[in-house]
């Protein structure tokens, strides 16, 4: 019983995941992307497939800034354009989106897809003006990462119970 319990919590310290890929446009002069959708293939991931919705174009610039002044570049909105953004591939998990240029009474809306559980729309709602998507940030369940301080901290509690039960 007690080498269940000592598997079952070295199972769960190294569980924890972190973020395996992320894309951005650094390093990208910007303008507009000549295809709509545009697909971007990323190995070992699949497609990363961004699809302006309605008038929306795919822009990429740096127009947008950080609180702090800083400037990347990013896929840019204006007030109400929305982009589709498709997993082709392994589902994503821990998705996170990163946007810059958020100005006071605009906010980004990232909602699933009804129709695709790997697709997510992004729309930016509010006031005139843009912001823009800087970078998103994914991993999938066949990359999942432990943590280091979360395998050190399962293989530290492995080592001690394995210590007392030798007493």
């Amino acid at each position: 019983m007690k080498a269940i319990c000592l598997f079952l919590a070295a199972l769960i310290g190294t569980n924890s995941l972190s973020h395996a890929f992320t894309l951005n446009a650094v390093g990208y002069d910007g303008g507009v992307l000549a295809q709509n959708p545009e697909a971007i293939t990323i190995p070992g991931y699949g497609e990363l497939i961004f699809e302006a919705i309605d008038s929306a174009s795919l822009v990429v610039n740096s127009a947008y800034q950080n609180d702090d002044g800083s400037a990347a570049p990013s896929l840019n909105f204006q007030a109400g354009d929305a982009v589709k953004i498709t997993f082709s591939g392994a589902t994503p998990v821990n998705l996170d989106f990163d946007f810059v240029g958020i100005s006071v009474g605009q906010t980004f809306i990232v909602q699933k897809d009804l129709l695709s559980t790997q697709a997510f729309l992004v729309t930016l709602e509010g006031s005139e003006g843009g912001a823009g998507l800087e970078s998103i940030s994914w991993d999938t369940e066949n990359h999942q990462v432990p943590e280091p301080a979360s395998a050190l901290l399962g293989s530290l509690g492995c080592t001690l119970l394995l210590a007392r039960r030798r007493r």
